[in-house]
């Protein structure tokens, strides 16, 4: 019985975190189409060069409030240093997933560019919540 109690308090957790990994992505994601709607449309930059910027903006930002909110009652003794690192790495690969799905989507289906951004970071933000949850912070559920 124990086994079963333990089970679904680590699920529960899991997805507390995870709405709370989701809120966060949230205001990233506002940045990130902000930035990459006022970049491509009003300065003129190309959209995946404008992309790229967008989500570097967001990964600072996104990287503290977890670190502080999400994560921060499961956290065991990692420094920030490593973490912001180990984030970064994640976040890299989510760069490439996101950039990848946009540019198919744009290039090759005709899809408008922040239609196109947003399908590719719901699919490459879960892809990153479960990188994050267990290399970045340390979680092992």
């Amino acid at each position: 019985m124990e086994a079963d109690e333990k089970k679904k308090k680590n699920y529960s957790l899991f997805a507390k975190q995870a709405v709370k990994y989701y809120s966060v992505g949230v205001t990233g994601v506002l940045v990130n189409l902000g930035i990459l709607y006022l970049l491509t449309d009003f300065l003129g930059f190309w959209y995946l060069a404008s992309q790229i910027i967008a989500i570097s903006v967001s990964i600072t930002t996104n990287f503290f409030f977890n670190r502080s909110w999400t994560f921060r009652d499961s956290i065991e003794n990692q420094r920030t240093g490593e973490m912001y690192v180990k984030f970064i790495i994640v976040s890299l690969v989510g760069m490439g997933i996101q950039l990848g799905i946009t540019f198919l989507l744009v290039e090759n289906a005709a899809a408008y560019y922040l239609h196109a951004a947003g399908i590719a970071i719901v699919i490459a933000g879960a892809i990153n919540y479960i990188l994050n949850r267990r290399w970045t912070f340390g979680i092992k559920f």
